[in-house]
């Protein structure tokens, strides 16, 4: 198995008061789409999705990381999307050059006013377990979870300055 393990937090000012940035913020289906790398598979309701993180690694490897999510908003100051479990998990497989699995995303963010703006704090988290596509099999797993580590952390840094500048962009002025 290859150790998929990511995670990034960072503190960013939004252009609007608190009430409105975290009214923005709450819609979760919606900021979904500002997510690189991840997408929405599937809605169970209303603040229940499965994502899907997708990515082709080393020019040649897809890895597809299924993750089933719910929505907690918290008395107008923090958002929260947890890993949700009564959905069937997505049977891990691994191919010549591909591998799925399902893992676990969430995150969390928590707004201060901050004048006419909104300091909002934004953590996020990825963790899965591949399996070895089989072209691989014979590299040890020492070696896999270190490069895994490395590109793991790459992307979560990307999608996390990716959500932030889209949210932000997207935000009718």
């Amino acid at each position: 198995m290859i150790e998929v393990v990511g995670s990034s937090r960072r503190s960013f000012v939004f252009p609007a008061t608190l009430p409105i940035a975290y009214a923005y913020y709450a819609d979760v289906g919606r900021l979904l789409g500002y997510l690189p790398h991840i997408g929405l598979v599937r809605t169970y309701g209303p603040d229940q999705f499965r994502l899907r993180y997708s990515s082709i690694e080393l020019g040649a490897y897809r890895v597809s990381i299924y993750a089933d999510v719910q929505t907690t908003l918290e008395d107008g100051r923090a958002v929260r999307i947890l890993p949700l479990s009564h959905p069937a998990p997505v049977q891990a497989r691994a191919e010549t050059r591909s591998c799925v699995a399902q893992g676990a995303f969430s995150s969390h963010s928590v707004f201060h006013a901050q004048g006419d703006q909104t300091r909002i704090e934004y953590s996020l988290q990825l963790r899965a377990n591949l399996p070895k596509p089989l072209s691989l099999r014979l590299v040890p797993d020492t070696m896999l979870n270190r490069i895994s580590r490395e590109i793991t952390q790459l992307h979560i840094h990307e999608i996390t300055e990716g959500f932030i500048e889209q949210s932000i962009k997207a935000f009718p002025s």
